[in-house]
């Protein structure tokens, strides 16, 4: 199935990313992208559609005030039950990330990896979180607040160029629309030369191809199109392979355990810039 070509709100694209963290599953038409944002975050009413700069960040996903106070904040009580399926100190040794590293977890949604990023950074490091409606909250009053090593920018384009050491993509690369002339490049360009990007994605029954019903992705698909905006692939690990997933659904609740992809790109020590 080809991916959807419309362009998207901020708020829909940052639930759906709160959806892909376990919530109910979308389909690539408008009335299920509907139904998957509102069974995992509510949408503000009002919300218009953009294109930001591609469907790479839009903004933040922020609704109004008042729809941000009744909605739950995000916590580790909540988050727990995931660890031992997503392996994220793992992930993050395997991409290199240490105390003082500068990194962004892009289709952050409530903060899981940003939660585990800005510990192993520590206040030396960075954390950049982008698509990060849930994170917003938990930053002003959950157990994230009044961290200083974490940082909500408006889109990728807001981080300094070449600095940051590694960006992770957990389970969101495939909402993004034309991710090889959008979010991809973005990427390149805050990465230092030599920076590393990490991609998790819920693996599909076949090598190519991207399913919005069951938001998966071909393993070969993401690679090709990775590789075609300039990165050099720096190797798959099966760390969070499930050979027991038929792959052929959406989990739902369960997508931590699917069988997932773990893909590795650097950044050409030769490119420079923006």
């Amino acid at each position: 199935m080809r991916r959807s070509a419309s362009v998207r709100t901020t708020v829909l694209l940052a639930a759906l990313t709160l959806a892909c963290e376990g919530g109910a599953p979308a389909t690539d038409d408008a009335a299920g992208m509907d139904a998957a944002a509102s069974a995992s975050d509510a949408v503000p009413a009002g919300a218009q559609p953009g294109d930001p700069a591609g469907s790479d960040s839009a903004a933040n996903g922020h609704g109004s005030p008042a729809d941000q106070d009744t909605l739950p904040v995000p916590d580790r009580s909540q988050e727990t039950v995931r660890d031992a399926g997503e392996k994220p100190e793992r992930v993050m040794d395997e991409l290199g990330i240490g105390p003082g590293s500068h990194v962004a977890d892009v289709m952050a949604g409530g903060g899981y990896y940003t939660w585990w990023l800005a510990k192993r950074v520590g206040p030396s490091g960075r954390v950049y979180a982008t698509e990060a409606e849930g994170l917003v909250r938990r930053l002003e009053r959950g157990d994230l607040e009044g961290v200083s090593n974490v940082k909500v920018p408006g889109n990728l384009a807001e981080v300094p160029a070449g600095t940051l050491d590694a960006v992770i993509i957990n389970r969101g690369y495939h909402l993004f629309n034309q991710p090889q002339t959008r979010i991809l490049p973005l990427i390149m360009a805050a990465l230092k030369p030599g920076g590393r990007l990490g991609i998790v994605e819920v693996r599909l029954g076949m090598p190519t191809g991207h399913d919005m019903r069951t938001h998966r992705m071909g393993q070969r698909t993401v690679r090709e199109e990775v590789e075609a905006a300039g990165f050099r692939f720096a190797g798959a690990s099966e760390l969070l392979a499930n050979p027991e997933d038929p792959r052929d659904d959406f989990m739902e609740g369960r997508r931590h355990l699917a069988d997932r992809m773990f893909l590795k790109f650097t950044k050409p020590a030769a490119t420079a810039g923006r």
